[in-house]
């Protein structure tokens, strides 16, 4: 929190004690536990795995399930047909690819099957380290089907509820890159908001340089909890940003970093959320902590007042476009929208005095009728009136003090 003890910024304390960016809908995997990093919370304790039974990923089993193979690939009985005059022969993935064949760890959709039900029934026993292993290697021998995308999903699913996050969070993020109009999307977003969630909490109890190297905690990642915890977010509303958690993940993202006092960050947060998730029932909570977080983030007169400007029109905003909604926070933002006004007078005020110091008497003028007919009621008014009878019958600008110079050297215009 600034310190600089502005009144401007009264409506951030008085938001973040009304709650602040906690309202957030808890994702269908969450369990209120997850909220306090202090008691030792475990994302993956959560929530229950999903049951195998009720999603049998049977859609892989099909007879037509040939068709999705990629035939550019070598497979057993197939031998890889290289154009002489072609370069294909040393794509780094078809060497791999033919070496893995000869050895005999080549595609093989009955080997693959075989490791898939192997892991299905690891995964329902709860044995998930074991069930990671067959998965990764059930969607490694049969590639490019229905098959690898419901393994690679399962394999996430195993690191997850095994507590390896950092892993899971890689292996929702290869599976989103491979297959990302995933049937298991939904799952994912939740999965990846959990991550997100508990990974931004556990930096705020606990945090650590991003430069710090994780060597002993298989929940955190290697290095920048922070960062990772905002990628998660990132992952949920670029891959799924019409989905259920799309508006929470964009506004977890705002209050993690308004929290840590990244005032512009969040701002930019708050208005992707008001801009691109106009249906969100955080709407009026973003608005809120939008002119909050731009208020932090100007840095006085002397400065850009161009976000000050934009806090005055979502408040202005924020006024109209939820006249029943703002409860009693309506008495604040309104005293918020008169002191922005007067910041702005403020701000007017601070240029006219410097043209006045450096008898730009011109510009000074300028100014101080601009505070006069804009800031009719502002404490600058009266001021700004004052001084311009002083400054009455003065020359716009100062005298040229080195004309002499000049005429030295005339030019032909």
């Amino acid at each position: 929190m600034s310190t600089r003890g502005r009144p401007l910024l009264v409506v951030i304390a008085c938001l973040l004690g009304a709650g602040g960016c906690h309202g957030l809908r808890t994702p269908p995997s969450a369990d209120p536990a997850m909220e306090d990093p202090a008691s030792g919370v475990v994302a993956a304790s959560a929530t229950e795995p999903l049951s195998t039974e009720s999603n049998r990923f049977s859609s892989v089993r099909h007879a037509d399930f040939e068709s999705l193979y990629d035939d550019s690939l070598a497979g057993p009985g197939k031998e890889a047909e290289f154009d002489a005059l072609s370069w294909d022969w040393i794509d780094p993935a078809k060497v791999h690819l033919q070496i893995k064949t000869l050895i005999g760890y080549g595609p093989n959709e009955h080997v693959a099957r075989a490791l898939f039900d192997e892991g299905e029934e690891l995964y329902r026993r709860k044995q998930y380290d074991a069930a990671a292993k067959n998965f990764a290697a059930a969607a490694d021998r049969w590639s490019h089907s229905l098959l690898e995308e419901d393994a690679m999903f399962l394999l996430a699913e195993s690191l997850f509820f095994a507590d390896h996050y950092s892993k899971a969070f890689d292996a929702y993020d290869q599976l989103l890159q491979k297959h990302g109009n995933s049937r298991h999307l939904d799952t994912v977003a939740a999965r990846l908001f959990a991550i997100g969630r508990y990974w931004d909490q556990l930096d705020a109890h606990n945090p650590h340089w991003p430069v710090t190297p994780n060597l002993t905690d298989s929940e955190r990642p290697w290095f920048d909890t922070f960062g990772n915890a905002m990628k998660a977010y990132d992952l949920v509303w670029v891959n799924d940003p019409t989905g259920p958690l799309a508006d929470d993940a964009v506004m977890a993202a705002g209050g993690a970093y308004l929290s840590r006092g990244r005032y512009v960050d969040a701002a930019y947060f708050y208005d992707m959320l008001r801009t691109a998730h106009p249906k969100s029932e955080h709407q009026v909570e973003a608005h809120l902590l939008a002119v909050g977080s731009k208020l932090e983030a100007y840095q006085g007169p002397g400065y850009d007042g161009a976000i000050l400007n934009e806090a005055g029109e979502i408040a202005q905003q924020a006024l109209i476009q939820f006249p029943d909604q703002l409860g009693p926070q309506r008495d604040r933002l309104l005293q918020t929208r008169a002191r922005i006004a007067d910041g702005k007078a403020a701000r007017d005020w601070e240029i006219a005095h410097y043209y006045d110091k450096t008898k730009h008497y011109g510009a000074a003028r300028y100014y101080y009728r601009l505070i006069m007919h804009d800031h009719p009621r502002s404490r600058y008014a009266e001021r700004a009136q004052a001084r311009l009878e002083e400054i009455h019958g003065k020359p716009d600008d100062p005298p040229d003090r080195f004309r002499w110079l000049v005429e030295l050297f005339p030019s032909d215009e």
